[in-house]
């Protein structure tokens, strides 16, 4: 009978030292990722609105402010560094 609670008391520890490594492993790893950084087509730096050459910003009403292309298409949000 000593022999099952000596296992079960070794796998209660294994259980609590396993939770711990894995929350720290974890939570080291989602705070040491690296922030992305946007740019724009041909490694181009946005201007100081956040747009792209060939974009220039419009307000779009309730949408807020966008980046839309010259020449149509879709408009998106302006890149924030």
């Amino acid at each position: 009978m000593k022999t099952v609670y000596k296992i079960i008391i070794a796998c209660i520890i294994t259980a609590i030292i396993t939770g711990f490594v894995t929350a720290y492993i974890t939570s080291e790893y989602y705070l040491n990722i690296p922030d992305a950084e946007f740019t724009c087509k041909d490694n181009a730096s946005p201007d100081i609105n956040g747009c792209c050459p060939g974009e220039e910003l419009k307000d779009m009403g309730d949408l807020g402010f966008n980046c839309c292309p010259l020449d149509g298409g879709d408009c998106f949000p302006p890149i924030m560094k």
